[in-house]
This record gives C-alpha cells, sequence and structure tokens, in this order.
C-alpha cells in the first residue's frame, strides 16, 4: 500500500509539475534555512481540487500534507531558503520507517509569495537533461531507468539553481494558488 501512495504522489507531482529533478542532497545547508510565517496555512488552485498545508515544524522548517482530489494525503518535510532575490523551497517525503528499501530524494521549488497568492515551480527534469546532453550544464549527475539524479553538493546545486533561476524552461508552469485558511 504504502509503494503505490508513493507511486501516487510523483504521478500527481509529474501531472501538476511535470517531470521534477531530484537530488541526493537538499538545496540548503542549515545555516541558510529561513522561516517565514506568511507560508504558513491551507493553499489550494483554482478548482479546490488540491491543497498544500503548510504548518511549522521545529523551528525553522515545515511539514506540508498535500491532499488530491481524492483525498489521499502525502507529508513532506520542507525548508525554505533565499539564494539572491530568489526564494526556494527544498522538500523530500516525511519517512515513516517501514521500508528500508526506499531512499528520500530532494525536490527544488521556486516560490514566489505575494500577499494570499503562492505561485511554485519545480526545477524541470527533462531541460536538465537537455542542457546535460547538450555540454551546457556540468553538474554532478547520474542516470538510472532513464532518469536523471542529481548528486550535487548543496553548494553546486545552489550554484545551478542560482544561474538558472530567471530560465523559464528550468523553471516552468507554476501553480497558482490562493490561501484558504
Amino acid at each position: 500500500m504504502d509503494r503505490i501512495r508513493i507511486f501516487a504522489v510523483f504521478g500527481i507531482a509529474f501531472f501538476m509539475f511535470g517531470c521534477p529533478a531530484r537530488s541526493l542532497f537538499p538545496l540548503f545547508a542549515d545555516k541558510d534555512i529561513v522561516f517565514n510565517t506568511a507560508l504558513v496555512g491551507t493553499w489550494a488552485g483554482k478548482d479546490d481540487e488540491q491543497t498544500f498545508s503548510f504548518k511549522q515544524s521545529g523551528e525553522k522548517g515545515y511539514t506540508v500534507t498535500m491532499r488530491d482530489e481524492n483525498g489521499e494525503e502525502n507529508v513532506y518535510a520542507a525548508r525554505l531558503g533565499r539564494l539572491g532575490k530568489f526564494w526556494f523551497i527544498d522538500s523530500s517525503p516525511v519517512k515513516d520507517g517501514r521500508d528500508f528499501h526506499l531512499i528520500s530524494t530532494h525536490l527544488t521549488t521556486k516560490i514566489q509569495l505575494e500577499g494570499d497568492t503562492l505561485r511554485m515551480s519545480l526545477l524541470e527534469s527533462d531541460w536538465l537533461r537537455e542542457m546535460i546532453d547538450a555540454g551546457k550544464i556540468n553538474v554532478p549527475h547520474v542516470f538510472r531507468d532513464n532518469e536523471i539524479i542529481l548528486t550535487a553538493t548543496t553548494k553546486e546545486l545552489q550554484a545551478l539553481v542560482l544561474r538558472y533561476a530567471e530560465d523559464d524552461k528550468a523553471f516552468p508552469d507554476p501553480i497558482v494558488l490562493v490561501r484558504v485558511k
């Protein structure tokens, strides 16, 4: 059952955001993490079919519960940080400890928070692969089953993300959420 939920989560993420690039290491070191109370609350898309609830976790972290249109919930640990003038969330699934075969990976999401509107766009895996294949980006990675997984250090990830933060192909099609609570 847990594996079905994991596949459902990735299916939703792919549908909502395209194919997100995953990394083995987080985008932020502990010193880079900040907390913004404005993120705390429940956010929904225009159809209210999917919601994201942000709650404070610890001093500077968030627990994000994503609820899909069927009421299924998935929980993530998220950390907020700023690189240059841009804000990003590094997220990974909250593990329940029952399956030691699974390795958590991190997703990088560029966010824009303006009042009660939150825009989120994930770092796009297909774009990243095209850039690597064309020799335009040199970042540590591996391929597994035709999927790219970044193995770059936190410092290397930060340099990559900051360099392409304004590229609409790197961070395409943001979803727009509005605060509901």
